[in-house]
């Protein structure tokens, strides 16, 4: 197997760290261009329009990756065409010759954990442009990107199709449930009810993500999306 070189992102790519406009700018009826503030505007791949920017101060461009550099720290998603972009984000471009943007957008994917953990900030975690640029990237041929990239495509794209199978048999068991058993609130077949503490036994945490450690030896759950490690 070849080995690739790893080059720092910075070398391969360009970076634009976004800026908050003024606020009177705002607007949700379309004047402007679309403006993200951060990874509450991300959707599965593509950003979702909820505002607009009238003044704009940073941009970003078509098929720039969009990064969340505030908290959360490292999601990623795709520009979909020219659009402003907040403190909350930074726009990463391939450099044409050197290297291929949905490559670098999935191997961003792969980083998010390690982005994590490189966010600094007792209240918000945030990484800064420094951070960024340092990034390494192991940096196959242009080919062998587009074709990483093509394959990763692929692959999501049946991941997709096998969520919303799941989905449609989520709601099928339901479905099932309320025919077998009725409705669970209006009980109409008038099953016992008990109070929950009498059949199941409950126990709460009291650690926060602030506990966890990253080669951590058992799993641990917060409220956050994602898990983590921790010794205790």
């Amino acid at each position: 197997m070849s080995k690739w070189e790893s080059l720092q992102l910075n070398k391969i790519a360009g970076l634009v760290m976004g800026q908050s406009p003024s606020s009177d700018s705002y607007n949700t009826e379309g004047e402007g261009m679309p403006f993200f503030q951060g990874k509450s505007d991300f959707g599965k791949v593509n950003p979702k329009i909820r505002m607009y920017c009238k003044s704009p101060k940073k941009l970003a461009h078509k098929n720039d990756i969009l990064l969340s550099v505030r908290a959360p720290v490292g999601d990623v998603n795709i520009a979909e065409g020219t659009c402003c972009i907040g403190r909350g984000l930074a726009a990463i471009s391939g450099q044409k010759e050197k290297s291929y943007s949905k490559y670098i957008y999935y191997y961003l994917l792969w980083k998010k954990k390690e982005l994590e953990n490189i966010g600094v900030g007792s209240t918000f975690k945030a990484i800064g442009k420094k951070d960024i640029e340092k990034i390494l990237i192991p940096l196959p041929p242009l080919d062998i990107q587009k074709k990483i990239a093509t394959a990763l495509d692929t692959a999501n794209a049946l991941i997709e199709k096998r969520k919303e199978q799941i989905e449609k048999l989520d709601l099928l068991i339901k479905s099932q449930f309320i025919e077998m058993f009725g409705d669970p609130v209006t009980n109409p077949k008038g099953w016992e009810s008990l109070l929950w503490k009498c059949v199941f036994n409950t126990t709460t945490g009291k650690l926060d993500s602030n506990a966890m450690v990253t080669y951590g030896q058992y799993p641990f759950f917060t409220c956050a999306k994602e898990s983590f490690l921790i010794d205790v």
